[in-house]
């Protein structure tokens, strides 16, 4: 028995297809999307996500004006031989399957801009994205049926689309968290929030049932018989509380939520070298740069040691915060960020744990004055910046385009002097940086 004939010229999923596909194919290249991805499958799955601002709307107007389509037939009014699921499983799925269609030129998008990335597209960031566009449809059919297609369409689409971009824009924060899933979602050292992904999925949940009410409440709707008043008032019970019970569920989720959906990414993830001292761990997304980087802070460290700052016991490519025993360094996947870009990650945040790891004491002769005591401490960490990044290891040419003509000029001449008085000048420069105002 054939369920449904699918007719592919007559139907608005494949009309909207090309131009859909068009857009998303331009948003996933694009700087917002491409700029944060650097091999790490859970930040490229969100971003890919994200493209449901655009699918969603497309999709939910395609679905309302299948079921314009079926409203204008007026089925309803005669006696259909197949009953209202069937008929509507019939207009939407090829609307289903463009959303899906979407989703997955997206996560291609973004795997094409990545470099041999481990491991696989987050399922939950997936999953959590079918259910909210497998909603968005509903809701379209819905409105289709309630309105005539020449309202539904233009209506469902442009209320689509506030619903994805506008609550970004509200407060409170958590508001944002409820339309898309892993919203933010993330820089290497952070992992999606489980609640930022299950939120959106509760809300589809609920929208799906107030959907699935409303349609079956239309006298358009094709069905077979019509429905006893007792099932319309249970059904719609049901649906409230539904949507009720997710809403609350979903808001409990997300309200504890920042503007990010998004945790610490769990250390257990980091690769580490086996016996050196220090000890160097980068994420797996950046393994095939563990050797160069090791070789990279091992003469960091030992250049560094040369003029008095101590070696660490771990080089951490973790999001926590550094100290001591541990520093932390910034790598990436592109070949292009170079071994000095490593250094100059590494000395910046060096240069930020030794000015906070100094004593208040250190503060004495600063300027009364707030603006002189904060111009000449941003013109000491700049000088103290740049020397260390030459004595861990940075090309002097390298140093002097990174931290321009004046800063290297200061820098230049402290190189030039003897041992003692490049260590006089280090803590009297580190005291200057500390009279920055609190």
């Amino acid at each position: 028995m054939v369920m449904f004939r699918f007719h592919p010229r007559a139907h608005a999923a494949v009309l909207a297809a090309p131009l859909l596909l068009c857009v998303v194919v331009l948003y996933v290249f694009s700087d917002d999307v491409s700029a944060d991805l650097d091999g790490y499958w859970t930040a490229a799955t969100a971003k890919a996500a994200s493209a449901l601002m655009f699918i969603s709307p497309v999709a939910a107007a395609c679905a309302a004006w299948e079921a314009g389509r079926l409203r204008r037939a007026k089925i309803s009014a005669g006696t259909p031989i197949r009953n209202g699921l069937y008929i509507a499983g019939a207009a939407l799925l090829p609307v289903l399957l463009l959303g899906v269609l979407a989703l997955a030129v997206a996560l291609a998008g973004v795997r094409l801009q990545m470099e041999s990335p481990p491991g696989w597209p987050d399922a939950w960031i997936i999953a959590s994205s079918i259910a909210v566009l497998c909603a968005h449809v509903l809701v379209g059919y819905a409105v289709g049926m309630w309105l005539p297609a020449v309202a539904a369409v233009p209506v469902v689409l442009v209320g689509d689309y506030l619903w994805n971009v506008y609550p970004p824009a509200l407060q409170p924060l958590w508001l944002r968290h409820l339309t898309q899933p892993a919203h933010g979602c993330c820089m290497n050292s952070a992992s999606a929030d489980m609640a930022g992904i299950a939120g959106p999925a509760l809300v589809a949940v609920g929208l799906a049932g107030l959907a699935i009410a409303a349609a079956a409440a239309c006298r358009h709707t094709p069905r077979l018989g019509s429905l006893p008043v007792s099932a319309l008032s249970t059904g719609a019970a049901i649906a409230l509380t539904v949507a009720a019970a997710t809403g609350v569920g979903s808001v409990t989720l997300v309200s504890k939520l920042g503007p990010d959906a998004v945790r610490a990414r769990p250390a257990s993830d980091l690769r580490c070298t086996d016996s050196q001292s220090p000890q160097v761990c980068l994420w797996p997304e950046h393994a095939h740069r563990l050797a160069e980087t090791a070789r990279t802070v091992s003469t960091a460290v030992e250049g560094l040691q040369n003029v008095g700052v101590p070696a660490p016991e771990t080089v951490t490519e973790g999001g926590r915060q550094p100290s001591v025993e541990q520093w932390t360094i910034t790598v990436r996947q592109d070949e292009r960020f170079t071994d000095q870009d490593i250094l100059a990650g590494l000395v910046t945040d060096l240069t930020m744990l030794l000015v906070s790891s100094q004593s208040d004491d250190s503060r004495t002769g600063c300027p009364e004055d707030p603006a002189r005591a904060a111009q000449r401490a941003f013109e000491s960490e700049a000088e103290l910046s740049g020397w260390l990044s030459v004595h861990a290891g940075m090309n002097p040419e390298q140093a002097r385009l990174r931290y321009g003509p004046r800063t290297w000029a200061s820098v230049s001449r402290v190189l030039d002097g003897s041992t003692n008085i490049q260590m006089e000048w280090y803590r009297t420069t580190l005291a200057q940086v500390r009279c920055m105002p609190r």
